[in-house]
């Protein structure tokens, strides 16, 4: 019996490590030569398996995210081709890992808003206003016969 636990909890060891490595629950199993319903059985039983689980998981996503960010700060060498023949690198950087990071952790800074600057969008609305009584103004002389660009560069 203390054999076949020992078995199970490296079996156990083995599939975590691949989770972390992969983040990727198949591929972890296929790596250690493991059924995915053994897998979910374990985690559906053992609440310290199903917490390991989870933090393999966190560890998959803490080295995409490492990764996201060394290719937003640090860059990446891309080949530069010149006649089909590769005759230096171009350092390219990522602004939407960039962006997507700063988004991610400084929400109240950087996050999509559907109204980014109230002032502005206050400020167009009295444009709007503005431009729909000059408009008016306009018309209603026309209506009357008078030509409205007679007065066009008066101020109001």
């Amino acid at each position: 019996m203390a054999d076949a636990r020992l078995a199970t909890q490296r079996r156990q060891r083995r599939f975590l490590q691949h989770l972390a490595d992969t983040g990727n629950v198949s591929a972890a199993c296929r790596l250690a030569k493991l059924e995915r319903g053994t897998a979910y059985q374990w985690r559906s039983q053992d609440a310290n398996f199903r917490r390991r689980w989870q933090e393999a998981l966190d560890a998959a996503v803490d080295a995409l995210e490492s990764e996201a960010r060394r290719r937003a700060i640090e860059g990446v060498d891309q080949p530069h081709f010149h006649q089909g023949q590769v005759t230096g690198t171009v350092k390219r950087y990522s602004d939407a890992l960039l962006m997507f990071l700063l988004r991610t952790h400084r929400p109240d800074r950087f996050a999509e808003r559907a109204n980014p600057a109230p002032h502005l969008a206050e400020e167009t609305a009295n444009d709007q206003d503005a431009a729909r009584a000059e408009l008016e103004r306009r018309l209603d002389r026309l209506a009357a016969g008078d030509d409205p660009a007679d007065d066009a560069g008066r101020a109001e």
